[in-house]
């Protein structure tokens, strides 16, 4: 074997060489995208979960509002000390009945 047939041999090695790293290239861009792809779907899932999550917060404050509201007119309006607390209980027991319950007038 000459040296112009280890030439030969060495250019064949090299071109199968940049036909492997070639074939690598593609397919770590693929890969590439298809990590993209799904990443993007999850944030797009991640953000889906968390308005879900800050759409109930919202209710869940606005109920509460509500109940701080019922509970504090309650504890201004007349009435004994129990009765007022029996009623503000009543009232947060049953959060979005339209009104409380109002305690009865204090006897005079």
């Amino acid at each position: 074997m000459g040296i112009g047939d280890l030439v030969g041999k060495a250019k064949d090695l090299a071109g199968k060489g940049k036909d492997v790293a070639g074939d690598v290239t593609v397919k770590a861009k693929d890969v590439a995208g298809d990590v993209t792809v799904k990443a993007k779907d999850v944030a797009g899932k991640g953000r889906d979960v968390a308005s879900g999550v800050a759409g109930k917060a919202k209710d869940v404050g606005a109920g509460l509002a509500e109940d701080a509201r019922e509970v504090k007119d309650i504890a201004t309006g007349d009435g004994s000390l129990s009765e007022k607390a029996k009623a503000a209980v009543d009232a947060v027991r049953d959060p979005g009945k339209p009104d409380a319950p109002a305690p009865p007038d204090a006897p005079a």
